[in-house]
Protein backbone atom coordinates (compact mmCIF):
# COMPACT_ATOMS: atom_id res chain seq x y z
CA UNK A 1 0.00 0.00 0.00
CA UNK A 2 2.74 2.11 0.19
CA UNK A 3 3.46 2.33 -3.19
CA UNK A 4 -0.52 3.02 -3.96
CA UNK A 5 0.03 6.01 -1.77
CA UNK A 6 3.24 7.37 -3.03
CA UNK A 7 2.08 7.26 -7.04
CA UNK A 8 0.03 10.59 -8.47
CA UNK A 9 -1.91 8.46 -10.57
CA UNK A 10 -3.36 4.70 -11.10
CA UNK A 11 -3.62 3.27 -14.71
CA UNK A 12 -6.42 0.36 -14.82
CA UNK A 13 -6.39 -1.43 -17.80
CA UNK A 14 -9.02 -4.22 -16.85
CA UNK A 15 -9.23 -8.02 -18.51
CA UNK A 16 -10.40 -7.85 -22.10
CA UNK A 17 -13.12 -10.43 -22.45
CA UNK A 18 -13.92 -9.76 -26.28
CA UNK A 19 -12.13 -7.82 -29.03
CA UNK A 20 -13.76 -7.70 -32.45
CA UNK A 21 -12.36 -4.93 -34.89
CA UNK A 22 -14.77 -5.49 -37.51
CA UNK A 23 -17.62 -5.08 -35.28
CA UNK A 24 -15.73 -2.21 -33.67
CA UNK A 25 -15.70 -3.80 -30.24
CA UNK A 26 -13.64 -3.97 -27.35
CA UNK A 27 -14.82 -4.88 -23.89
CA UNK A 28 -12.66 -5.11 -20.82
CA UNK A 29 -13.35 -5.98 -16.97
CA UNK A 30 -13.28 -3.99 -14.33
CA UNK A 31 -14.53 -1.00 -12.16
CA UNK A 32 -12.65 1.84 -12.01
CA UNK A 33 -14.97 3.84 -10.01
CA UNK A 34 -14.91 0.98 -7.00
CA UNK A 35 -11.21 1.21 -7.32
CA UNK A 36 -10.68 4.96 -7.40
CA UNK A 37 -12.89 4.87 -3.74
CA UNK A 38 -10.49 1.77 -2.36
CA UNK A 39 -7.44 3.38 -3.04
CA UNK A 40 -8.07 7.43 -2.55
CA UNK A 41 -6.61 7.59 -6.43
CA UNK A 42 -7.31 9.00 -9.37
CA UNK A 43 -7.85 6.49 -11.78
CA UNK A 44 -7.15 6.36 -15.46
CA UNK A 45 -9.35 3.50 -17.49
CA UNK A 46 -11.14 2.55 -21.09
CA UNK A 47 -7.67 3.25 -22.94
CA UNK A 48 -9.33 1.61 -26.74
CA UNK A 49 -12.91 3.42 -26.77
CA UNK A 50 -11.52 6.68 -28.11
CA UNK A 51 -9.45 4.92 -30.80
CA UNK A 52 -12.41 2.71 -31.55
CA UNK A 53 -14.55 5.46 -32.21
CA UNK A 54 -12.35 7.07 -34.28
CA UNK A 55 -11.70 4.42 -36.93
CA UNK A 56 -9.22 2.28 -35.12
CA UNK A 57 -9.21 -0.77 -33.99
CA UNK A 58 -8.35 -0.15 -30.43
CA UNK A 59 -5.11 -2.51 -30.34
CA UNK A 60 -2.44 -2.88 -29.77
CA UNK A 61 -1.46 -0.21 -27.22
CA UNK A 62 1.71 -1.00 -26.65
CA UNK A 63 4.04 0.52 -29.58
CA UNK A 64 4.17 3.68 -28.36
CA UNK A 65 5.58 2.87 -24.97
CA UNK A 66 7.94 -0.02 -27.20
CA UNK A 67 9.36 2.27 -29.00
CA UNK A 68 10.40 4.49 -25.51
CA UNK A 69 12.12 1.25 -24.63
CA UNK A 70 13.99 0.80 -27.35
CA UNK A 71 15.47 4.37 -27.64
CA UNK A 72 16.21 4.45 -24.06
CA UNK A 73 18.27 1.45 -23.88
CA UNK A 74 19.47 2.34 -27.42
CA UNK A 75 19.26 -0.72 -29.09
CA UNK A 76 20.26 -1.27 -32.67
CA UNK A 77 18.10 -0.18 -35.13
CA UNK A 78 15.62 -1.11 -36.60
CA UNK A 79 14.33 -3.37 -33.55
CA UNK A 80 11.34 -5.04 -32.67
CA UNK A 81 9.90 -5.80 -29.08
CA UNK A 82 7.60 -8.85 -29.96
CA UNK A 83 4.75 -9.41 -26.94
CA UNK A 84 3.59 -13.07 -25.96
CA UNK A 85 0.81 -12.42 -24.10
CA UNK A 86 -2.70 -14.23 -24.83
CA UNK A 87 -2.25 -13.12 -27.97
CA UNK A 88 0.95 -12.17 -29.62
CA UNK A 89 2.02 -8.28 -30.77
CA UNK A 90 4.68 -7.39 -32.27
CA UNK A 91 6.52 -3.46 -33.01
CA UNK A 92 9.01 -2.23 -34.83
CA UNK A 93 10.55 0.97 -35.16
CA UNK A 94 13.33 2.40 -36.77
CA UNK A 95 14.26 5.69 -35.84
CA UNK A 96 11.62 6.82 -38.36
CA UNK A 97 8.70 4.88 -38.43
CA UNK A 98 6.44 2.69 -35.99
CA UNK A 99 4.79 -0.07 -36.98
CA UNK A 100 2.62 -1.72 -34.82
CA UNK A 101 0.04 -5.24 -34.73
CA UNK A 102 -1.14 -8.19 -33.71
CA UNK A 103 0.75 -11.03 -35.66
CA UNK A 104 -1.23 -14.36 -34.52
CA UNK A 105 -2.09 -16.97 -31.12
CA UNK A 106 0.82 -16.35 -28.14
CA UNK A 107 -0.14 -18.27 -25.37
CA UNK A 108 -3.91 -18.37 -25.61
CA UNK A 109 -3.88 -21.63 -27.00
CA UNK A 110 -1.49 -23.81 -25.85
CA UNK A 111 -2.73 -22.28 -22.18
CA UNK A 112 -6.46 -23.61 -23.36
CA UNK A 113 -5.18 -27.24 -23.97
CA UNK A 114 -3.07 -27.40 -20.44
CA UNK A 115 -5.94 -26.34 -18.83
CA UNK A 116 -8.51 -28.55 -20.42
CA UNK A 117 -6.19 -31.79 -20.27
CA UNK A 118 -4.41 -31.05 -17.08
CA UNK A 119 -6.07 -28.69 -15.44
CA UNK A 120 -2.85 -26.67 -15.53
CA UNK A 121 -2.67 -23.02 -16.20
CA UNK A 122 0.32 -23.19 -18.95
CA UNK A 123 3.10 -25.57 -19.83
CA UNK A 124 5.70 -24.85 -17.88
CA UNK A 125 9.24 -24.14 -19.61
CA UNK A 126 7.27 -25.75 -22.51
CA UNK A 127 8.04 -29.40 -21.39
CA UNK A 128 5.42 -30.91 -22.93
CA UNK A 129 5.80 -29.08 -26.17
CA UNK A 130 9.22 -30.03 -26.33
CA UNK A 131 8.45 -34.01 -26.06
CA UNK A 132 6.46 -33.63 -29.16
CA UNK A 133 6.84 -33.43 -32.76
CA UNK A 134 4.59 -30.54 -34.57
CA UNK A 135 2.27 -31.81 -37.24
CA UNK A 136 2.79 -29.66 -40.25
CA UNK A 137 -0.40 -30.47 -41.90
CA UNK A 138 -1.88 -28.90 -38.83
CA UNK A 139 -0.36 -25.77 -39.08
CA UNK A 140 -0.98 -25.14 -42.53
CA UNK A 141 -4.68 -25.47 -41.72
CA UNK A 142 -4.41 -22.95 -39.11
CA UNK A 143 -2.74 -20.74 -40.92
CA UNK A 144 -5.28 -20.30 -43.56
CA UNK A 145 -7.06 -18.05 -41.41
CA UNK A 146 -8.53 -14.90 -42.81
CA UNK A 147 -6.47 -13.29 -40.72
CA UNK A 148 -2.92 -13.79 -42.36
CA UNK A 149 -4.53 -12.35 -45.55
CA UNK A 150 -5.14 -9.07 -44.13
CA UNK A 151 -2.10 -6.56 -43.88
CA UNK A 152 -0.94 -4.60 -40.85
CA UNK A 153 -2.58 -2.52 -38.68
CA UNK A 154 -4.87 -5.54 -37.71
CA UNK A 155 -5.88 -6.49 -34.16
CA UNK A 156 -7.07 -10.13 -32.96
CA UNK A 157 -9.60 -11.48 -30.11
CA UNK A 158 -7.85 -14.06 -27.75
CA UNK A 159 -10.32 -16.33 -29.00
CA UNK A 160 -10.13 -15.94 -32.54
CA UNK A 161 -8.67 -19.22 -33.62
CA UNK A 162 -11.09 -21.45 -31.26
CA UNK A 163 -12.49 -22.88 -34.32
CA UNK A 164 -9.59 -24.56 -35.50
CA UNK A 165 -8.21 -25.04 -31.96
CA UNK A 166 -11.68 -27.37 -31.97
CA UNK A 167 -10.67 -29.38 -34.94
CA UNK A 168 -7.61 -29.83 -33.81
CA UNK A 169 -8.55 -31.57 -30.27
CA UNK A 170 -10.94 -33.56 -32.14
CA UNK A 171 -8.49 -35.42 -33.64
CA UNK A 172 -6.73 -36.87 -30.64
CA UNK A 173 -3.19 -36.42 -31.50
CA UNK A 174 -0.86 -37.56 -28.44
CA UNK A 175 -0.32 -34.84 -25.80
CA UNK A 176 3.04 -33.78 -26.40
CA UNK A 177 2.42 -33.41 -30.43
CA UNK A 178 -0.64 -31.56 -29.74
CA UNK A 179 1.42 -28.95 -27.46
CA UNK A 180 4.36 -29.15 -30.16
CA UNK A 181 1.87 -28.09 -32.89
CA UNK A 182 0.61 -25.26 -31.41
CA UNK A 183 3.64 -24.09 -29.74
CA UNK A 184 4.90 -24.11 -33.36
CA UNK A 185 2.16 -22.42 -34.67
CA UNK A 186 3.00 -19.46 -32.71
CA UNK A 187 6.40 -19.32 -33.89
CA UNK A 188 5.18 -19.21 -37.12
CA UNK A 189 3.31 -16.44 -36.92
CA UNK A 190 5.56 -14.58 -34.98
CA UNK A 191 8.44 -15.71 -37.78
CA UNK A 192 6.49 -14.99 -40.94
CA UNK A 193 5.42 -11.22 -39.29
CA UNK A 194 9.11 -10.12 -40.00
CA UNK A 195 7.89 -10.68 -43.59
CA UNK A 196 5.68 -7.70 -42.90
CA UNK A 197 8.04 -5.39 -42.14
CA UNK A 198 9.92 -2.40 -44.44
CA UNK A 199 13.51 -3.15 -43.51
CA UNK A 200 15.39 -6.03 -42.05
CA UNK A 201 15.16 -5.91 -38.36
CA UNK A 202 18.90 -6.12 -36.48
CA UNK A 203 17.76 -6.48 -32.46
CA UNK A 204 14.77 -7.81 -30.57
CA UNK A 205 13.40 -7.80 -27.04
CA UNK A 206 10.53 -10.80 -26.19
CA UNK A 207 8.33 -10.32 -23.35
CA UNK A 208 5.24 -11.56 -22.07
CA UNK A 209 4.42 -14.51 -20.34
CA UNK A 210 5.40 -16.30 -23.51
CA UNK A 211 9.05 -15.17 -23.04
CA UNK A 212 9.27 -17.73 -20.04
CA UNK A 213 8.15 -20.80 -22.15
CA UNK A 214 12.11 -22.28 -22.86
CA UNK A 215 10.78 -24.17 -25.49
CA UNK A 216 8.95 -21.64 -27.77
CA UNK A 217 11.77 -19.40 -27.12
CA UNK A 218 14.43 -21.56 -28.40
CA UNK A 219 12.50 -22.58 -31.78
CA UNK A 220 11.79 -18.31 -31.80
CA UNK A 221 15.76 -17.98 -31.64
CA UNK A 222 16.50 -20.57 -34.11
CA UNK A 223 14.23 -19.63 -36.67
CA UNK A 224 14.51 -15.65 -36.88
CA UNK A 225 17.94 -15.78 -36.59
CA UNK A 226 18.23 -12.45 -35.40
CA UNK A 227 20.05 -10.56 -32.01
CA UNK A 228 17.28 -11.67 -29.52
CA UNK A 229 18.05 -9.70 -25.74
CA UNK A 230 17.45 -11.13 -22.70
CA UNK A 231 16.73 -9.19 -19.48
CA UNK A 232 20.67 -9.40 -18.32
CA UNK A 233 21.62 -7.88 -21.03
CA UNK A 234 19.32 -4.83 -20.30
CA UNK A 235 18.82 -4.70 -16.88
CA UNK A 236 15.46 -4.96 -17.11
CA UNK A 237 12.54 -7.13 -15.99
CA UNK A 238 10.25 -8.44 -18.74
CA UNK A 239 7.53 -8.96 -16.09
CA UNK A 240 7.16 -4.91 -15.42
CA UNK A 241 6.57 -4.09 -18.56
CA UNK A 242 2.58 -4.80 -19.05
CA UNK A 243 2.05 -2.68 -16.13
CA UNK A 244 4.77 0.26 -16.93
CA UNK A 245 2.84 0.21 -20.32
CA UNK A 246 -0.47 1.33 -18.44
CA UNK A 247 1.39 3.39 -16.67
CA UNK A 248 2.97 5.55 -19.58
CA UNK A 249 -0.40 5.72 -21.13
CA UNK A 250 -2.07 7.01 -18.56
CA UNK A 251 0.63 9.74 -17.92
CA UNK A 252 0.43 10.46 -21.66
CA UNK A 253 -3.74 10.54 -21.57
CA UNK A 254 -3.44 13.00 -18.72
CA UNK A 255 -1.37 15.16 -21.06
CA UNK A 256 -3.37 14.90 -24.11
CA UNK A 257 -0.69 13.17 -26.28
CA UNK A 258 -1.15 10.33 -28.65
CA UNK A 259 -0.68 6.66 -27.90
CA UNK A 260 -2.41 4.94 -31.14
CA UNK A 261 -1.19 5.91 -34.52
CA UNK A 262 -2.55 5.11 -37.90
CA UNK A 263 0.14 2.73 -38.37
CA UNK A 264 -0.53 0.78 -35.07
CA UNK A 265 -4.86 0.68 -34.89
CA UNK A 266 -5.53 2.31 -38.07
CA UNK A 267 -6.77 5.33 -36.47
CA UNK A 268 -7.14 8.58 -39.03
CA UNK A 269 -5.31 10.71 -36.82
CA UNK A 270 -2.74 10.21 -33.93
CA UNK A 271 -4.24 9.90 -30.81
CA UNK A 272 -4.65 10.25 -27.63
CA UNK A 273 -7.55 8.05 -25.10
CA UNK A 274 -8.48 6.86 -21.78
CA UNK A 275 -10.69 8.73 -19.64
CA UNK A 276 -10.17 9.98 -16.19
CA UNK A 277 -11.96 8.87 -12.75
CA UNK A 278 -11.56 11.41 -9.94
CA UNK A 279 -11.60 9.96 -6.29
CA UNK A 280 -13.17 13.43 -4.93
Amino acid sequence: MDIVQNCDLIGFHGQTIYHNPKKRVSIQLGDPEKLAKLLNKDIVFNFRSNDIASGGQGAPLAPIYHKFIINELKLELPSCIINIGGVSNLTYWDGNELIGFDTGPGNALMDDYMLNIFNKNFDKNGNFASKGNPIKSEIEKFLKHDFFKITPPKSLDRNGFSPQYNELIKKQFSVHDTMATLAEFTVETIVTSFQLLPKKVKSIIITGGGSRNLHLIKRLKDSLKLKVYNEKQLGINFDYIEAELIAYLSARSIYKLPFTFPSTTGVLNPLSGGKLFKYL
